[in-house]
This record gives structure tokens, C-alpha cells and sequence, in this order.
């Protein structure tokens, strides 16, 4: 194969050498151009010369008839030049990841097969909650899936995609012009790989509905008027514009979430309505609206399963969808069912035979805890994809992908969940055990990452005594931060062995950051853990050092914990900086650049009222003269996911 990228500079300088791989032809020209760009990403890996390993591919023609419930995918047959069958360009490509991942890790070649479960394997990028990646960061995430074996991008676009004729609709929220999604939809077809847009149509529409064309729009502070003759005219406006960048006639038109539905203008105006009702009117109105456009849409089932529950829960086990309801969800539109939670795969089991009850065949989303934290929350991520992927498997889903959502700002570095996607690769193209065994040296060919480093990088939310991680989802890492330095009313939930704990992470972080591969990102852990270690210290010895009247402590406080918090923080700022600008767009990072603000100015306030305590006793710091109180219990503080305005202030100021 000719590959021009071989001359061009390599989007990153390794330092490590391997065994290099030749590609030779011939080799068909869509999937040479795949090829190229994943050539140009690893050149370490590649090279011309007559000793590297020779590889082909070649395509073979996809089975006709039988009974194989999963048929072949790929082969690779490695005596003489390495040669790998394959079916669709994704699986030559996972075929590729995973011979690249055997050579970096120092594995005899071998001759392998796989089969995938599902005909569909997917990812979702939330780019609406603050952090819209960057076009340049969707390619190299693009280049990372494909040697995974994903065959399917969704972009989840609230309001951050183009719609002619609206300035006002995702206003400097920094989101995609129409010509920047067409051209990652072509880039992803190099790799075999569709993208399907996914927006909202009914809830999570607060940004939108805030402005004052849409405001007549607005039932609730995020959920669209259903049934106004307007807003049905914007809905299809959304659809049209989201979908017309793409190849695919797939859309998913959200709809979950949309809480409140009927109870606020649409009250006023209809009176009180059930919510089924209206939510089935609307969702049968808007199918009307991708028919004639000529897309299939599918939905969150969530809401479906709220309503039909007394406590307004989607995993209610005495929630009750009546036939009647059911039989009002059009045909043609598809039920996700969502679960990033359960460790248990029988209540997957029972999820899916729900929904097929309901006459629907679901589609699968699993979840990668990258929302309200620094980095994913990879064990738990791992326990409840691998039952909920080996429920899907096992009862025969067709479709399954794995999201990762922002929720909170979007601290977390999205490159974070990419061992948890490789993971939810493996449980698609073999089983879970297997899935174990082949992360470390598959991740390394996808990613060029580290499995064990990125898994304990983890170590950020997952603090002592916390108990099995692979059940918990507290994010520890992030309201530890953010939490008031002065006020500390969560002291009680801050015991001795944090500190030591971050301590430990800052000092393993230095060792995984190698120059020459992704693990370099671990950087930003290593300095959010150098903070926590500061930081916790400071909660756990400031309360008792002044109501004990220790001034000795309290002067090495403001003379020396204090001064070297306000250093890191900075440094942290400043490499988080540079770090949200590589892979997303500047928008939004004005939100995280005010809580940085604010901390080294509540730090500030409490060096001032320090120094004037110890001049002058008498000078009280009300803050700490308020003893704290336990908020949780000791058991149920690890599974609490906390925002940021929960761990900065006690107030609510609306």
C-alpha cells in the first residue's frame, strides 16, 4: 500500500521501539485511507523496510443464510505474511489494534478469530455539557474506537450543532457548524464507523429555552411546550438541521429525563393532563416529523418506566406500563435502555424482558462513570457493563453501545473512559473472562495506554474503607477540591487516611507518566491528587487545631499549608488549562476558570482571618467556631455523587 502519511509528522513523538509491521497490498482504497491515518498516529509501529512484518488484508464476503447467531467478524492467520480476513472495515481495524497490542506487549503472534454479539457496537461523547471536544479531538477518538472494533459515533448535541436561521440556539456554547459534522461523519466512514446524531426534543433543553425566542416554548425551566404549534415547528427544525450532516438516517431524539412534563405553562394553558398522555402525543407527533424526513429515531425508554412508577423511578420494579400505553409508542421507534448502576445481571434480565413486553426490541447503553469527577470511575464502569453486557448478549440484543456524560462541567479528561470502551469491546467479541484477560495488551494496541495505570488513576474517587469499588460511585476526588476551605462542614466525612491515600496516588502518578504514550496524561491526576493530599490535611487538622486553640498548628497552617495550596491549586489550574484547550473548545471553560477563582480566593480569606487570630486571639473566625455535624452516614457517603455547589456552599441562591 502507497501511504503518503508515512512522510507527514506524527501527531505525537514516542520514545519506545518495537517490532515494526508492514502493510502491503492490495488493499481497498476506503479502508487504505483508515490505514493511513492510523500509520500517521503510531509511525513507531509501521515501517517500509523489508525485515518489518509483512501484513495483508483482505475483505471476505459476509455469510449467506445459517443458523451462526454470531457469525465471523474476523481471522487473523499469522504463518508467513500475516493475513487478516474481515468482514467489515471496523473489524480490520479492531484485527489491527489487537496485533499492534500483541507486539507492544511482547506476545507471540498467533492465529485468532472473533465473533461479535451485536450488529451495532457503539459510542455516545456527550458535547453539551460544557466541554464540546474539539473536531481534532473526535478524530483521534474516532482512530482509538475503530481499533477497538466500534462500528457506531453518537455525538450527543443539546444545543451545540448548527441550525440556520437560530444565533440564538447554542449560543457561545461553542457547538459545530454544519461543514464540521459532515466532515467527521467522513472521517469515521474511513473506519467503517456511522455516526448517528442524538439530540434532545423534549427535556434537557435548558439552555435553549432560557433565551427569549424560545421562552414562549417553554412548559417547564428545560422541557419543551408539547403540543404548541411553534414548538413543533422548532422540533423539526432541530431534527432537520442535527440529522442533515450525516450519512445515517438514524437519529436519536432523546426525550428522557423530561421531568415535570404537563405541570407549568402546558398546565396553564390545558389544564392537568396525565403525562403519559401528552408525552405519547408528542413522541407520535415528532415520529411523524422523522418519517417525512426520512429517519428512523429512537428513544430513551426512561420516561415511560417513571410514569408508570409512584416514586417517578426508572428501575421500579412495581412500575406499570399498560398495554394501552404501550401500544401508542409508534413502530418505528426504537427503546434504549439505559443502565449504568446495576451490578446484578439478572436485573438486566428483567429490564429487557420488559421492554419486549411493551412489543419493543431494546437497544442497550451501558455507561462509563466519566460524569461528576476528575477521571472515569473505571471498576465500577467495569462491573456493571460486564453484567450488563453479558445480559445483552445472552438474551440476544442486536444493538449496545456505552456513553459517556459530562454532567457537572465536564472536569473529566473523556480520554479517561477509553479502557472502560475497550472493555465494553471485549464483552462484545468474546466473553467477560476473556474480556479480563485481553484489556491490558488490546488497550495497549488501541490507545497505546497502560490498563493498570489508567484503573488506578481511579484511586482519585476511590478512597480508604471505602469498600468494594467495583459497587461504589461516590466521587470523593471532586467535592474533596471544591469544598470549602474555610467552612469545611463536611470535616466529618474527612478522615486521616485521605491524606495519606492522595499522597500515594501523587508519587504512583509520577511513575506511570512516561514520555511517548498516553499514560503521560496521567499528569492531571497526579496533580489533582498533590492538592487533595494538601487539602485534606488542612480539613482534617484546621477545626480541632483552632477550637483547641493550638497556634502552633494553626501558624503552620497559614505559614505553610496554606501558602502551598495556593501554589498547586495554581499549577493545577494552569495544566487544567492547557489540558481543556487541547481537547475541547474554549467555551465553557469560563465556568471551571470561576470555581478555580474561587477556591484560591476562599483559601485567601482564610489565610487573612489566620493571620489576624493569631495577632490577636480575640479575633474570632465564626466559620470554626460552628462545630460540624455528620451529613451521611458512614456506609452511604460512598455512594453519593456530589456537584459542585453542593460541596462549595451549604446556600442555595437562586
Amino acid at each position: 500500500m502507497n501511504s503518503p502519511l508515512l512522510d507527514r509528522p506524527a501527531l505525537r513523538s514516542p520514545t519506545r521501539t518495537t517490532t515494526p509491521i508492514r502493510i502491503i497490498g492490495p488493499v481497498d482504497a476506503v479502508l487504505g485511507r483508515g490505514l493511513d491515518e492510523v500509520v500517521r498516529t503510531f509511525p513507531h509501529r509501521f515501517a517500509g523496510s523489508a525485515d518489518a512484518r509483512p501484513v495483508r488484508f483482505q475483505r471476505i464476503p459476509p455469510p449467506s443464510g445459517g443458523t451462526d447467531t454470531h457469525p465471523l467478524a474476523f481471522r487473523v492467520e499469522t504463518s508467513g505474511a500475516i493475513l487478516i480476513e474481515y468482514i467489515r472495515p471496523a473489524e480490520a481495524f479492531r484485527a489491527l489494534g489487537i496485533l499492534m497490542g500483541r507486539i507492544e506487549s511482547g506476545l507471540p503472534f498467533v492465529n485468532h478469530e472473533e465473533r461479535c454479539a451485536f450488529d451495532s457496537l457503539g459510542v455516545m461523547l456527550d458535547v453539551s455539557r460544557n466541554g464540546v471536544l474539539r473536531p481534532e479531538s473526535v478524530r483521534k477518538l474516532i482512530r482509538h474506537l475503530a481499533l477497538m472494533g466500534v462500528n457506531q459515533l453518537m455525538l450527543y448535541t443539546e444545543d451545540t450543532y448548527e441550525i440556520p436561521g437560530e444565533p440564538l440556539f447554542g449560543y457561545f456554547r461553542g457547538g459545530y457548524t454544519q461543514a464540521e459534522l459532515s466532515a467527521i461523519d467522513a472521517y469515521a466512514a474511513l473506519f467503517g464507523i456511522d455516526v448517528i446524531p442524538c439530540i434532545q426534543t423534549l427535556g434537557h433543553l435548558e439552555q435553549v429555552l432560557q433565551w427569549p425566542p424560545y421562552q414562549k416554548m417553554q412548559d417547564t425551566a428545560g422541557v419543551i411546550m408539547a403540543g404548541d404549534e411553534a414548538a413543533d415547528a422548532f422540533v423539526e427544525k432541530m431534527i432537520a438541521a442535527a440529522s442533515a450532516p450525516f450519512r445515517s438516517r438514524r437519529i436519536h431524539i432523546g426525550m428522557d429525563e423530561a421531568h415535570g412534563i404537563g405541570s407549568g405553562h402546558y398546565r396553564l394553558r390545558n389544564g392537568l393532563r396525565p403525562p403519559f398522555e401528552i408525552l405519547t402525543e408528542h413522541l407520535q407527533r415528532t415520529t411523524v416529523t422523522c418519517r417525512r424526513l426520512g429517519l428512523q429515531p429512537m428513544i430513551w425508554s426512561d420516561m415511560f418506566f417513571r410514569l408508570g412508577s409512584k416514586t417517578n423511578n426508572y428501575y421500579d420494579r412495581a412500575s406499570v406500563i399498560s398495554p394501552e400505553v404501550a401500544a401508542r409508542v409508534p413502530a418505528d421507534v426504537d427503546l434504549v435502555y439505559w443502565d449504568y448502576y446495576h451490578t446484578d445481571r439478572a436485573f438486566y434480565d428483567e429490564w429487557i424482558a420488559r421492554h419486549r413486553a411493551m412489543g419493543k426490541e431494546p437497544v442497550f447503553a451501558g455507561g462509563i462513570w466519566t460524569w461528576n469527577r476528575w477521571w472515569a470511575q473505571l471498576p465500577h464502569s467495569f462491573a456493571t457493563l460486564r453484567a450488563g453486557m453479558t445480559s445483552a448478549r445472552d438474551n440476544g440484543l442486536k444493538e449496545a453501545f456505552v456513553t459517556m456524560w459530562g454532567d457537572d462541567g465536564m472536569e473529566c479528561d473523556v480520554f479517561s473512559a477509553l479502557p472502560g470502551i475497550q472493555f465494553f469491546a471485549e464483552l462484545a467479541y468474546g466473553s467477560a473472562d476473556a474480556a479480563d484477560l485481553n484489556l491490558p495488551a488490546n488497550l495497549r494496541g488501541s490507545s497505546d495506554a497502560s490498563s493498570s495505570a489508567w484503573i488506578s488513576a481511579s484511586d482519585l474517587d476511590l478512597v480508604p474503607d471505602q469498600g468494594d469499588s467495583s459497587f461504589e460511585h461516590a466521587n470523593a476526588g471532586k467535592w474533596l477540591l471544591w469544598h470549602d476551605p474555610l467552612l469545611g462542614f463536611f470535616d466529618q466525612h474527612i478522615p486521616a487516611s485521605f491524606q495519606k491515600h492522595y499522597a500515594h496516588l501523587t508519587a504512583r502518578c509520577a511513575e506511570w507518566t512516561t514520555a511517548g504514550s498516553e499514560d503521560s496524561r496521567l499528569d492531571l491526576v497526579a496533580q489533582v491528587a498533590t492538592v487533595l493530599a494538601l487539602k485534606t490535611g488542612l480539613h482534617h487538622t484546621l477545626r480541632p487545631a483552632y477550637q483547641s486553640g493550638d497556634r502552633a498548628t494553626l501558624r503552620h497552617i497559614l505559614d505553610d499549608t496554606v501558602p502551598a495550596l495556593l501554589r498547586e491549586v495554581a499549577a493545577l489550574r494552569d495544566l487544567h488549562d492547557t489540558r481543556w484547550h487541547e481537547i475541547y473548545r474554549p467555551f465553557g471553560w469560563e465556568v471551571l476558570e470561576h470555581r478555580y477563582a474561587g477556591l484560591l480566593a476562599r483559601l485567601g480569606t482564610l489565610a487573612r482571618k489566620l493571620r489576624l487570630h493569631l495577632d490577636d486571639a480575640d479575633q474570632r473566625i465564626g466559620e470554626l467556631d460552628r462545630p460540624t455535624e455528620r451529613v451521611w452516614t458512614r456506609s452511604s457517603l460512598f455512594s453519593v455523587t456530589l456537584s459542585h455547589h453542593q460541596a462549595v456552599t451549604p446556600s442555595r441562591i437562586f
